[in-house]
């Protein structure tokens, strides 16, 4: 996805201005029903659910890892076909709360606020950092502006859905603003493109000076928050972007570079020289925004989940296992998807023997 097209979008600020927590709920179960479960973000959530000991159930269409999970009950349907495809959530059960992890449509989060607004407490869906308005700013928090004017949109459509758990269960919902979510079951190819580059122990394209801001967010961070939100009843939009120390482009491929042993050299570029050569930031270089083009995206303000209890693991623990899981199961032996992050190893090689050839010796 092109950064331009993952910033478009959002709605909805009065979710936003919801700070501070419910009292607590108590230390009993939870009994939690997660909307998907199986992907990324969801298998991480339950299994943190369950080590908490809450009872689980998962609705999805028993497409994506089926497998997963053989000891939780599972109700299938699909949201993307209609409210009729809800029916195994019954009409008068009741779950503590609701965990909504990643639909890109508003109206599929419309369906099941719904239906359930009065069948639990609370309601947490799994937003993006997509929905705020403008990055130029340094610093964006959860009270800034958000794009009113992009539905269809990634970001616009996540905006909206901010907006209808507002309208249906105000007061009763709570919300994580994600960026980048990295770690093991991640299928997607920005953090693999570098590691897969890295791993190769060649010279490696490194974009920049290297000082340009880079922020991510540890998967099981996330889904870690996610369930102490629902324990505590946490309201409002929390800004989940680690690390909590600012990291620079430069530390962070050191660091994946390191964790995977590798001796690759990185060889840093010319930002204007890059451009000449046609590579973009962020779809060509994962993780590399420009501090001329948007200085505010990669430094996004993570105080109001930090100051009510959010940590974020070392790097080094998240390279370790994005690593392990590459090597044994999604990329293992296989060639990038068609449209993925990044640019050809032969691509590569070119702009590196250009610049090779353009620096003054």
């Amino acid at each position: 996805m092109q950064r331009r097209a993952f910033l478009a979008g959002s709605i909805g600020a009065a979710a936003a201005g919801l700070a501070g927590c419910r009292p607590r709920l108590g230390d009993d179960r939870r009994r939690i029903l997660v909307l998907g479960g199986t992907n990324f973000v969801g298998p991480a959530i339950v299994e943190r659910a369950l080590a908490r000991g809450h009872s689980v159930t998962l609705f999805n269409r028993g497409i994506t890892r089926p497998h997963l999970f053989p000891s939780i009950e599972k109700l299938r349907g699909d949201r993307s076909r209609g409210s009729e495809e809800l029916g195994s959530l019954g009409t008068t059960r009741r779950w503590d709360a609701v965990i909504d992890v990643w639909p890109e449509e508003s109206g599929l989060v419309d369906r099941t606020a719904q239906l359930l607004a009065n069948r639990t407490d609370y309601y947490f869906f799994v937003s993006s950092i997509s929905v705020y308005r403008n990055f130029r700013p340094v610093g964006i928090a959860e009270s800034d502006d958000l794009r009113l004017d992009m539905p269809g949109t990634y970001g616009g459509e996540k905006a909206l859905a901010e907006g209808v758990l507002e309208a249906a269960l105000p007061g009763r919902h709570g919300i994580a603003r994600c960026h980048a979510i990295v770690g093991p079951r991640d299928d997607g190819t920005a953090l693999h493109y570098w590691l897969r580059r890295l791993a190769e122990e060649e010279k490696v394209l490194a974009p920049g000076s290297g000082a340009d801001a880079v922020q991510y967010v540890d998967v099981r961070d996330a889904a870690q928050w996610i369930v102490d939100c629902v324990e505590r009843g946490r309201l409002g939009a929390h800004n989940l972007c680690g690390p909590a120390q600012e990291l620079s482009l430069r530390g962070f491929l050191q660091e994946v570079r390191d964790g995977i042993g590798s001796r690759a050299q990185l060889s840093w570029i010319d930002r204007d020289f890059l451009r000449e050569q046609g590579i973009q930031s962020f779809t060509d270089m994962p993780f590399w925004v420009p501090e001329d083009e948007d200085p505010g995206f990669y430094r996004i303000s993570s105080n109001k989940a930090v100051s009510a209890g959010m940590r974020y693991r070392p790097l080094r623990e998240t390279v370790e296992a994005a690593w392990n899981w590459y090597r044994s199961h999604f990329f293992k032996d296989t060639a990038f998807p068609s449209g993925g992050m990044g640019i050809s190893r032969e691509r590569e090689v070119m702009v590196l023997d250009a610049w090779d050839a353009h620096r003054p010796r």
